[in-house]
């Protein structure tokens, strides 16, 4: 009887070990890592550097044109052809690192009075066909944009929302 208690602990053991390893392994392969701005696979992709440029929202989801145009100090939300959003920030105090650009932005709209906390990371690399040429596969830059109400909101990572957007089309 003594022999059966410890066969039936034994066992137990062992299933819950087998299914903590089924577990981690089924984290680990779906887990991807984040690209950084000098990444060989983003930099051969001829992505940009940098957070500049016009990107279109990718989520098929939404069925409205949502465009963020991020220029020399502007960045403009359109959503559906509609000026939705838009903010103004010094260029100088963009904060880089390898894996993300952060910039504080004040509203041009309600004249500075609302502000939000950007971060942006380069998100991924996919491969498409070429809609122009069936032979050959387009490259789209993605990147992750998650929005913050302040840069202290920002260190413990707590975003309100977040978005992946595609390079439009060069």
């Amino acid at each position: 009887m003594n022999n059966f208690k410890h066969f039936e602990l034994n066992s137990r053991f062992k299933i819950r070990a087998v299914c903590r390893v089924v577990f981690f392994l089924l984290i680990l392969t779906n887990a991807v890592s984040a690209l950084d701005w000098n990444d060989k696979e983003w930099v051969d992709a001829n992505c940009p550097p940098n957070i500049f440029g016009t990107w279109v929202s990718d989520d098929m989801n939404i069925g409205n044109e949502k465009v963020l145009n991020i220029r020399n100090n502007k960045i403009s939300l359109i959503i559906n052809h509609i000026l939705e959003e838009e903010y103004y920030f010094d260029k100088k105090n963009i904060v880089m690192n390898e894996k993300f650009m952060e910039v504080n932005l004040q509203s041009v709209l309600s004249n500075g009075e609302k502000s939000a906390y950007l971060k942006i990371r380069p998100h991924l690399v996919s491969s498409e066909n070429d809609s122009k040429n069936t032979n050959t596969t387009a490259q789209n830059c993605l990147i992750k944009v998650f929005e913050f109400e302040s840069k202290n909101d920002a260190k413990f990572d707590k975003y309100l929302n977040w978005e992946i957007y595609k390079l439009k089309s060069r």
